[in-house]
Parts: C-alpha cells; structure tokens; sequence
C-alpha cells in the first residue's frame, strides 16, 4: 500500500536533499580529519585510512539491505532511523577515546548514510511524479554537489579552529536538527510486500567488507600477507554466492536484471569510473598536501575546494547544457574531463586540474539518480535507488581502497616502509617530495586510462535502443 508521502512537496524536498548535503561533508570532512586522528592516537598507517574507509565501506555495503528494507518496511520508518544513526555515530567520532572507537564509529556512520541515502531517494521518487521529478532529482543532486563543494572548507575550517572532535560533533548537531523536523513533513510510504532477502544482504555485506579490507590492509601488511590473500578470497567467494542467491530468488534484494538495460548499466558504469578518479583523490590529496606542499587543514580544504566547488556550480548549467546535448554526450564528457584532470596532475598539483576533475563529477550529478530510478515504476523505486546507490557507492569505496593501495604499492618501492608511512600520514620526510609525487603520477595516469575506457564503454551503451522500463524482476531458474 502506498499513501501520499507529505502534506506539501517541497518541505519533503528541503528536508531529503539537506540531509543528503550531510553525507558526502561526512566522507571529505572524514579524509581531511583521518591525518589528525592519526597523529593524536599514533596510530599505523590502515588504522589511520579506515577513519574515511570505515565510512565508505559501510555506506556501499549497506545500500543493499537499506534500498530494499525502504520498499518493505516503510521509507519514513528507515528515513528517520537512519538519520538518528548517522547523528549518534557522528557523536561517539567526536568523543572516541581510542583510535578503534573512532574508526567503529565512522563504519556506523556510513550505514546510517546508506539508509539516508537510498530511503530518501525513494521518498522523492514516490512524492513527485511527471515533469516535477527530474526537477526535484536535479535539486538532490545538486544538495550532494553542495556538501561536496562546501566539504572541504567546513572540515578545514572546523579542524583549524577546533579539532577533528569538533568536525564530527558539528556534523552530528546538523544532522540532529534534520531528524527533528523530518517526523513533521515525511508521511509513510511503502513498496510491495514481500520478505527481506537476508542471505543476499549478508553475502553481499560481508563479500564487499572482506574486499575492501584487503585492499587497505595490503598498504601495511603487503599483498602477499595470508590475512590479505584470505580476505581477498573469501570476499570474491562471497560476492560470488550473492550473486548465485540473487538469480534465483522470486524477491531478490534487488533486480539484478536492471543490469542488462543498457541505460541503467551506462548510468552505473559513469559514477563507478569517476569514484577512481574524483572521490579517491578526495581522500588522497589531503596527505599528499600536507607532506609535499607543507600545508595545514585549512589550505588543504580550500585545495580540495578548488576541486569540490564546480560540483556545485556546474550542476547550476545542466538544464542548459541539456538543451543543447544529450545524455550520452553529457556522461562522457564528465569522464572526458576527469581524464584530462588526471594526466595534467601527473605533473604535480595544480588547481585548474582538478577544478577539471570536479567539473567532469558535477556535471553528472544531474543526470545519474534520476536515470535511475525512471526504469522502473514508481512502486519499486527504492530497488532501483538501492541497486543504483549499492553500485556507486560499491565503485566510491573499493576506488578509495584501490587507488590508495596501489599508491602506497610506488610509494613503499621508492623510499621503504618507514618513509612511505610517514608520507602517508601527511608528515614531510626531507626530500622525498619528488618520489611521491612520481608515485601518484603513475596512479594518475591508470586513471586517465580507466576514464577514457570508461568513455568509450558509455558512448557504446548509450547508443543502442532503449527497452521499457521494467516493471517485474527476472528470476532465473
């Protein structure tokens, strides 16, 4: 049964799209506080890196359970629970005693994100129908453009003044203040009844968990450490059940066989190619700053500013850009951008080029969440955000745990161990400024590389008749 989900629209729309601002403040506010959080607890180099990994990990691995349990149990139920999560895990960050407590406290955080993210999606889906929806999926993507943008001044800011606690803490009061007004303004709505698929959920979880924990633990332990190559394993072994289980289920966690839409896989290849790209130099730029360029928290938010900002504003043209060029152009042009950002930070930072990589990720923004959900009726849109949101998130998270592996794989082959840990970190070790700038040039230009192929894998896609959306999953027996 579904029941109208708000008394008027745009206090629904404030209310979702300022909550979605949140979580992306979250993921940068979290990489340029991951250095400081280290330092004050003296911790290694992957107990430092789980501060944003935690979060990022648990944001995508989450998605499953959380699109799926917004359809069955009710999206204003998962919507307001979610909220008091991310605000209660944002607190226990900010008075964590221990480096443990605050990374255990961030991979809360990041579930609590998963289900503000994917419930609120279909909240908006099932309050808008018509030509109200792509402007209200427009005004989301631009509340994410706007927490992307203003990320990194507000954690700098916060870290300078008052302290990576007082950076959580801030973040958890916002987040209060959202949870608060919500119960006034989202009414219950719900998809169709059917149980929740709790073998995918868990396969699935523990799968991407036992992945992403590889690749960060490989920075300190190497890749050829048993606990890396078990967990590397037992996490492709998990991915593999998950997908054996979803095949055939009559109510799958979600329908698998939106993949074989050619538009909805184009929509989810663009933000998975993009996560190696602008998300990851999120979380890498902030050390690198730190120990090449010597600068403190606020320089280091007001350079990945230079980045975050066309987020915002590059989203202000889409509608005009749209007039005048189609999806298909618009999508690879966004990875276009990125390439180019890349190759031209090969040579060292510069502003222009990663202003080029947040104008490739913002001019995407507009296009992707409402893509999404348009394949599918109404009534199953929280699968569709769930599995959209599980493969953006899935491709944000492993980019992160990928890309700064294989740096610190350069990293640790240029200078040994102790050195590279200490770049890591953020702390200036004599002369090495060239080795590490040598070692991101080759991670930057597998980038360019990856985007470009990216590219190529979009146009193709986007090229070929588009089925009618679907309206039923496809079991496989």
């Amino acid at each position: 049964m579904t029941t109208t989900t708000a008394r008027e629209p745009w206090p629904v729309a404030i209310v979702v799209c300022l909550s979605a601002a949140l979580l992306p403040i979250s993921l940068t506010g979290g990489a340029l506080a991951a250095p400081h959080v280290g330092s004050d607890f003296d911790s290694g180099v992957a107990a430092t890196q789980w501060v944003a990994n935690a979060y990022m990990l648990t944001f995508a691995a989450f998605m499953a359970v959380t699109g799926s349990l917004s359809d069955r149990v009710g999206r204003r139920k998962l919507f307001l629970g979610s909220l008091a999560l991310f605000a209660a895990a944002g607190f226990l960050a900010a008075a964590g005693p221990t480096v443990l407590v605050v990374d255990l406290a961030r991979a809360l955080a990041g579930a609590g994100a998963a289900g503000v993210m994917t419930s609120g999606s279909a909240v908006l889906a099932e309050a808008y129908t018509g030509p109200r929806r792509p402007r209200v999926f427009a005004m989301l993507g631009t509340s994410i453009g706007l927490g992307l943008a203003l990320g990194p001044l507000i954690g700098g800011a916060l870290v300078a003044l008052g302290g990576w606690r007082t950076l959580f803490a801030v973040i958890a009061g916002i987040a209060t203040v959202m949870l608060l007004v919500s119960p006034a303004v989202v009414r219950e709505s719900r998809g169709p009844a059917g149980d929740v698929d709790w073998g995918g959920g868990i396969t699935f979880t523990a799968g991407l968990s036992a992945l992403i924990f590889s690749l960060v633990q490989a920075q300190q332990l190497g890749w050829t450490h048993p606990v890396v190559l078990l967990a590397a394993v037992g996490g492709a072994g998990l991915l593999g059940l998950f997908g054996a289980i979803e095949r055939r289920r009559p109510e799958p966690l979600f329908d698998v066989s939106l993949l074989a839409l050619p538009k909805f896989l184009a929509v989810c290849v663009v933000p998975t190619v993009l996560a190696f790209g602008f998300v990851a130099l999120l979380v890498l730029l902030p050390p690198y700053l730190g120990a090449v360029e010597g600068a403190d928290s606020g320089e280091v938010g007001l350079s990945l500013a230079m980045m975050t900002v066309p987020t915002l504003v590059v989203p202000m043209f889409a509608g005009l850009l749209a007039q005048r060029l189609s999806p298909r152009t618009i999508l690879v042009l966004s990875l276009l951008l990125q390439a180019a950002g890349a190759v031209w930070l090969t040579g060292g930072f510069h502003p222009v080029a990663v202003a080029l990589v947040g104008a490739g990720f913002g001019l995407s923004l507009t296009i992707l969440d409402g893509t999404a959900v348009s394949v599918v009726d109404p009534g199953r849109s929280g699968m569709a955000a769930g599995l959209f949101n599980t493969v953006r998130l899935t491709g944000e998270a492993v980019g992160i745990a990928a890309v700064g592996a294989a740096l610190s794989t350069f990293l640790h082959s240029r200078v040994g161990d102790s050195d590279a840990a200490a770049l890591l970190r953020g702390e200036s070790v004599g002369d090495l400024a060239a080795d590490y700038t040598g070692a991101l040039a080759v991670v930057l230009w597998a980038v360019a590389g990856l985007s470009l192929a990216g590219a190529a894998v979009v146009w193709r896609l986007l090229s070929q008749p588009e089925p009618a959306p679907v309206a039923e999953p496809v079991v496989l027996t």
